[in-house]
């Protein structure tokens, strides 16, 4: 036999297009009590856990894309000065 979701589980597989009310009555056709409140609560949840990346994640795609995209995070003025500190500490480094 296959196990009812829960209702969080419910609440989420719904769009949110679909309003609190609606969500509740089609919850209640379905076995479950929960409220309003309850719609809202879950939403909201799930809005602020975003889709599990991290907005600092730099795109996926080429070492160019990347740097181009973390210089402009950084800006130009502090992406050359730890460019630069790179180039030093590897010069250093291949100088022995």
């Amino acid at each position: 036999m296959a196990k009812k979701p829960s209702k969080t589980a419910f609440v989420r597989a719904l769009p949110h297009t679909v309003s609190a009310k609606d969500v509740v009555a089609k919850a209640k056709a379905a076995g479950f009590k929960i409220s309003e409140a309850y719609v809202y609560t879950i939403r909201s949840t799930t809005k602020r856990k975003g889709n599990g990346r991290s907005k600092t994640v730099p795109p996926s795609g080429s070492p160019e894309v990347t740097f181009r995209t973390l210089v402009l995070q950084l800006g130009v003025v502090r992406a050359r000065a730890l460019l630069s500190d790179v180039e030093a500490k590897l010069a250093r480094l291949i100088a022995g």
